[in-house]
């Protein structure tokens, strides 16, 4: 007899355990380090908890998808979203419509919150698609090979400094505290915060082996020239993440060498609110930011 299913939030007594599941899904099992507690400290976190949905068969976990909720701030006025990550099931339970269940369950949640819209990544889009989100994706992807050489003396940055200088001239951003900047996405092992040396602009990065990936720069782009020469001093590859059009974006294309292609991993739901989909062209959330 096959015990039935149940879809509830996560205790903050299971989140160990969920937390390993997934690392073991995510992580370890794909050879990496820094648990996803670590890397997401603004989702995997006790107080998340009514936020994640876990799909339970009496106390095993069978799947589960974490939901990290965000204000949308944009020039005309604010907006409720919702970003969905970390969608699991568990081998033995796969090929059933689990993962179908819970984001079917959640876009309920959502609706009856108010929440305004839902976002994504993904490289399977087909899936979601068949549950009704469209894609739509501003963001571009760089590849550099660098010969390496010598650092600019770039200062390492503090939150403080950096929050000044990307909310001069934000566009659409959301806000972003100190445990946001502890944030760092796969397969980064650490992150790099650096300040131009007239604090005129930052550069974000995250640092593995010999890859860098940067995911943000900010500021007077008359600074970017010195926090490019950091990031490429040491790594032999540098991954760009940036927005299509901004002012990163204009002086990163500059730059000879670099192989740009399109992203396309942001997907999106309306909810709540429908007419927000008019703007899903144009939203970009940066990385740092993601779940």
């Amino acid at each position: 007899m096959v015990t039935p299913l149940l879809i509830r939030p996560c205790t903050p007594a299971e989140l160990p355990a969920l937390v390993g599941l997934l690392d073991e899904e995510f992580i370890f099992s794909k050879g990496r380090g820094v648990s996803l507690a670590k890397r997401l400290p603004t989702a995997l976190y006790e107080g998340n908890c009514p936020n994640i949905l876990l799909a339970c068969r009496g106390d095993e976990i069978a799947a589960c998808i974490v939901i990290k909720r965000f204000d949308w701030i944009t020039p005309e006025r604010n907006w409720r979203g919702a970003m969905i990550g970390l969608v699991y099931t568990r081998p033995a339970e796969r090929g059933q419509g689990l993962a179908s269940q819970l984001l079917r369950a959640t876009e309920e949640k959502l609706r009856a919150d108010g929440t305004a819209f839902a976002v994504l990544w993904t490289a399977q889009p087909d899936f979601y698609h068949r549950l009704g989100w469209t894609s739509s994706d501003r963001g571009v992807f760089g590849t550099y090979a660098s010969a390496g050489g010598t650092t600019a003396s770039c200062n390492p940055a503090d939150v403080d400094a950096i929050e000044t200088l990307r909310l001069r001239n934000p566009g659409a951003y959301t806000p972003r505290g100190t445990a946001g900047y502890r944030t760092l996405p796969l397969p980064a092992e650490r992150l790099e915060l650096r300040l131009s040396p007239g604090r005129t602009a930052y550069a974000i990065f995250g640092v593995q082996a010999d890859r860098a990936y940067v995911y943000e720069f900010g500021g007077e782009p008359s600074a970017y020239a010195v926090l490019w020469q950091d990031i490429c001093a040491v790594p032999h590859t540098v991954h760009i993440n940036a927005r299509r059009g901004n002012a990163a974006h204009q002086w990163l294309v500059s730059v000879p060498g670099i192989v740009w292609r399109d992203q396309a991993l942001a997907m999106w739901l309306p909810l709540a609110e429908p007419a927000c989909a008019r703007h899903f062209s144009d939203w970009y959330v940066p990385y740092l930011d993601r779940i």
